[in-house]
């Protein structure tokens, strides 16, 4: 919302962004109509007529988009629904098991990826909606971070990570025993 809001996007472009019925057609809503303005092409010929570099560009992040934020959405609105367990339909009338799945597939470890993701991707939008160089010169460095946060979550071994959490408390909990046992003597 703040990058559509931003006065470098134009004002019909941010009406046509919110007007979109979800929050991951907003967002791509709002890459289509970025690349439109920075490209210079017409919006109803995105991606089509957009040069070769910037096809690859657009198809990169609309596949993020398309693959990982929406179904991000989706399981957010589950669990803003009070879905914790049990994900149901958009019309609440049948169980949805692929996003129940997703659910039960969640973890604190998965969050932080996405969460890492997403901040990748959000600075690679602001770059191509806000300023004038910074998208081309520094697609590949946000690329390279967003894959590999997305590699960490395909390859999916938390186990690592909690143990280095479990680690990290004790030596906490004996640092902070330690402290103590010396301001007392």
């Amino acid at each position: 919302m703040v990058l559509i809001s931003s006065p470098e996007f134009p004002q019909q472009a941010e009406q046509r962004a919110m007007s979109e019925s979800s929050i991951a057609q907003k967002w791509q809503r709002a890459v289509d109509e970025a690349f439109s303005v920075r490209y210079n092409v017409p919006l109803r010929s995105i991606p089509d007529r957009l040069d070769f570099t910037a096809q690859a560009y657009y198809r990169g992040i609309a596949g993020v988009l398309d693959e990982w934020i929406a179904p991000l959405f989706s399981v957010r609105n589950s669990l803003a629904h009070g879905q914790w367990v049990v994900a149901f339909n958009e019309t609440r009338e049948a169980v949805n098991n692929d996003r129940t799945k997703k659910l039960k597939d969640l973890s604190l470890w998965r969050l932080r990826l996405l969460k890492n993701m997403l901040g990748h991707l959000e600075r690679l939008i602001f770059d191509l909606v806000v300023t004038r160089y910074a998208f081309e010169r520094d697609f590949d460095a946000h690329w390279s971070g967003l894959d590999a946060a997305r590699r960490r979550i395909e390859n999916g071994n938390s186990a690592d990570w909690e143990q280095l959490l479990r680690r990290r408390y004790h030596r906490g909990r004996w640092h902070h025993e330690t402290n103590i046992t010396r301001k007392r003597t």
